[in-house]
């Protein structure tokens, strides 16, 4: 059992339009990433930012970027379902090549790892819901802390021992994060491949 969680909170700054609703075969980012991690066997999916019309997980420290999405999404969790140790299974809205395939590989590997993440990437990956991740986030995430070192992705995945998966077999497309105009386009003719 997991849940799967997409970080849409991004200002999409250089991409000059919201990632979150560029088409792909007739589906926005937002919605293929949702149905990417249902496909993959999520419990449910829950949305980190703030989607207009959409029930969200709001950024309490946006300007942490994804660890304070994460601390985020730990705190919900916490408050509606109990930090019991379910997997989160992280996604960010601008990787629209990644495949269902990889995710299930991904989460297959992570079953005894308090975190998971392939190697040389930071997302995908999965995360326990514990009280201790819970309680280190709250004191990286402290008021006055800025981001980058031990409050980013790596550093927070460094301190959970994070299982690393090897990508091969993956193409490395998958990972491709699509913040500019011109990785969009890149997107664009892949699939047109």
């Amino acid at each position: 059992m997991f849940y799967g969680v997409i970080l849409a909170g991004g200002a999409s700054t250089r991409m000059g339009e919201d990632k979150r609703y560029l088409r792909l075969h007739g589906q926005t980012l937002l919605e293929r990433t949702e149905a990417l991690l249902e496909a993959a066997g999520a419990e449910f999916v829950l949305l980190s930012g703030t989607v207009e019309g959409r029930l969200c997980i709001p950024d309490t420290r946006a300007d942490l970027g994804p660890p304070g999405a994460v601390l985020s999404v730990i705190e919900h969790v916490r408050e509606h379902y109990g930090l019991d140790g379910v997997n989160l299974l992280f996604v960010p809205v601008d990787m629209p090549l990644l495949s269902a395939a990889s995710l299930k590989h991904l989460l297959d590997a992570s079953v005894n790892a308090t975190a998971c993440h392939f190697d040389n990437q930071v997302f995908p990956c999965t995360m326990k819901a514990t009280p201790d991740l819970y309680t280190y986030l709250k004191s990286l995430c402290s008021a006055g802390a800025t981001g980058g070192g031990k409050r980013s992705m790596r550093g927070i995945l460094t301190w959970l021992q994070s299982k690393v998966v090897p990508t091969a077999g993956i193409a490395e497309l998958e990972f491709l994060n699509v913040n500019t105009p011109e990785e969009w386009q890149q997107v664009l003719c892949v699939q047109r491949i």
